[in-house]
C-alpha cells in the first residue's frame, strides 16, 4: 500500500502539470488574439515623370514613385533586400535596388524611388493587328 505522503506528492505534480498546460494554452490564445501578426499595408501615393524627352524614336525620362509601408503589428517588421523594376513590353528599362530594413510597431515608413531611364527605342513592342482602327481597349469573350 502506498504511503499517504507519496499520494500527496503525486497529486501535487498532477495539479501542477495541469496548471502549466492551462497556462500555456492561455498564453497561446492571448498571443494570437492580441498580438495577431498581420501583413504590412503598402500604398503607392504618387508616380511622377518629372522629365521626359523623345527624339529620333528614343525616349529618356526620370521616373519617381512614392510609397508608404505601414506596420499594423505590435512588433517590429523586417523586410529583406528587394528591387523596383520598370518594364516596357516585357523588357527592363529601369531598375532600383531597395535595401533591407525594419519598421517599428505601429509606424509608417515613407519610401521614394527615383531613377533615370536612359535612351531606349520606342515602338519595339508587339506588331499591331491589321484591320479596322479601333479606339479603346478590345476584350474577347470566351463564350460562344
Amino acid at each position: 500500500m502506498a504511503k499517504p505522503e507519496s499520494r500527496t506528492n503525486l497529486a501535487s505534480c498532477f495539479v501542477a502539470t495541469v496548471f502549466l498546460i492551462l497556462l500555456l494554452m492561455v498564453a497561446f490564445i492571448v498571443y494570437f488574439t492580441v498580438f495577431k501578426p498581420q501583413d504590412p499595408k503598402i500604398a503607392v501615393s504618387a508616380v511622377q515623370i518629372p522629365s521626359f524627352s523623345a527624339t529620333n524614336g528614343n525616349a529618356n525620362f526620370t521616373f519617381s514613385q512614392y510609397a508608404s509601408v505601414r506596420n499594423p503589428n505590435r512588433g517590429t517588421f523586417s523586410h529583406y533586400d528587394s528591387s523596383l523594376q520598370l518594364l516596357y513590353y516585357g523588357r527592363q528599362v529601369g531598375f532600383m535596388f531597395v535595401p533591407a530594413g525594419k519598421i517599428d510597431a505601429g509606424r509608417t515608413q515613407y519610401m521614394a524611388a527615383t531613377f533615370t531611364v536612359q535612351s531606349f527605342p520606342l515602338g519595339t513592342g508587339p506588331t499591331p493587328v491589321s484591320g479596322p482602327a479601333m479606339w479603346g481597349p478590345r476584350w474577347r469573350s470566351s463564350r460562344k
